[in-house]
């Protein structure tokens, strides 16, 4: 006589229930610990990315600036500071082969509008009976820029230094944040800048780049006793 032996009861394969459970708690766990990693390198790149486009466009606004202030060149007798302040300058420039007219150029920073624009004024007439009365032509040269912060403190985008009169040879001394007219003519020396940010309005400090650059006046004597310019 053949015996079927049954599969008894307690023998059935599979999870109990408090086994399943505990296995879709740490399945939980897992997931939300790969969807935080994730947030996290998603966060970083694009502060990486904000980083970045801030330190390009800034690189590219500081060049425009510092090439501008290098090709300072007199009007006669004139020097080729015009007027100069915290967050403006306004100078002569010759940016070609001599052969175009000179342009008063005006460098402004806007701290209400986070924004730096240029102004250009051709010259008009004869060298050096030239006269700068024309519209000027306006055009941004960086948005979403602001100013270096000293501690609690905002610093200038533009600071302007001369030789000082009885100091030794190309010795520097600050010539305030507002330049006199008669301390025009000793500017030897600008530094420039500022925070750039990226593209988007941002204002978070650690998305920013700082970008600055000493622009040396070229007409400046340092050997000069009164450290001005050398014009014709």
């Amino acid at each position: 006589m053949r015996v079927i032996r049954r599969p008894r009861l307690h023998d059935e394969r599979g999870f109990s229930l408090p086994e399943l459970l505990v296995a879709m708690f740490i399945g939980l766990v897992i997931l939300l610990a790969a969807f935080m990693l994730l947030d996290r390198t998603i966060s970083a790149s694009g502060q990486v990315a904000d980083r970045t486009e801030a330190l390009q466009r800034g690189r590219l606004a500081l060049n425009l600036i510092t090439r501008q202030l290098r090709s300072q060149v007199c009007v006669g007798s004139a020097a080729p500071i015009v007027s100069a302040s915290d967050n403006s300058v306004s100078f002569y420039a010759d940016l070609g082969d001599g052969t175009q007219p000179i342009k008063r150029r005006t460098l402004t920073f806007d701290p209400a509008t986070d924004t730096a624009t240029e102004s250009v004024i051709t010259g008009a007439g004869t060298y050096p009976a030239l006269t700068f009365t024309s519209a000027p032509t306006t055009a941004p040269l960086l948005t979403n820029v602001q100013q270096i912060m000293d501690g609690a403190t905002a610093r200038p985008i533009f600071r302007y230094y001369g030789y000082k009169v009885g100091g030794a040879v190309g010795e520097l001394e600050s010539l305030g944040n507002s330049v006199s007219a008669a301390d025009l003519k000793r500017v030897a020396l600008i530094k420039v800048g500022f925070r750039a940010f990226a593209a988007r309005n941002l204002t978070n400090d650690a998305d920013s780049a700082v970008l600055e650059d000493d622009v040396y006046v070229r007409v400046a004597v340092p050997t000069d006793i009164q450290g001005g310019p050398t014009c014709i």
